[in-house]
């Protein structure tokens, strides 16, 4: 699984094994093993792997099909602070309409 998604993702970003040995510091033959399965990447180059490729190390080992990882905005998450379990579904609704409301009143200026 490790060795195909490598490959597929070098492929999508249109990346030789050369070009990614020298971004994680490896040589062009390790990326190589790894693509054909001989070798696996130690976890810290499966991180800077999954970090080069906006995706998760559980996509590349293949744990999860999503391939890109969820990335939330600061101001998102301050949001999601303020809103608990307790939030009925007409108050979500109207959380969701003011949101709405600001963002329209603030474009018209």
């Amino acid at each position: 699984m490790l060795k195909d998604r490598l490959k597929e993702l070098r492929a999508s970003k249109k990346m030789t094994q050369v070009e990614l040995a020298k971004k994680l510091n490896v040589s062009q033959q390790t990326v190589g093993s790894w693509e054909v399965g001989r070798a696996e990447p130690s976890s810290e180059a499966l991180t800077k792997i999954a970090t080069l490729f906006d995706t998760t190390v559980d996509y590349l080992l293949g744990i999860e099909d999503k391939k890109a990882a969820i990335k939330i905005s600061p101001k998102v998450d301050t949001i999601a602070a303020h809103i608990d379990d307790n939030v009925t579904d007409q108050q979500m609704d109207e959380i969701l309409n003011f949101i709405e409301f600001v963002k329209n009143r603030d474009h018209k200026k």
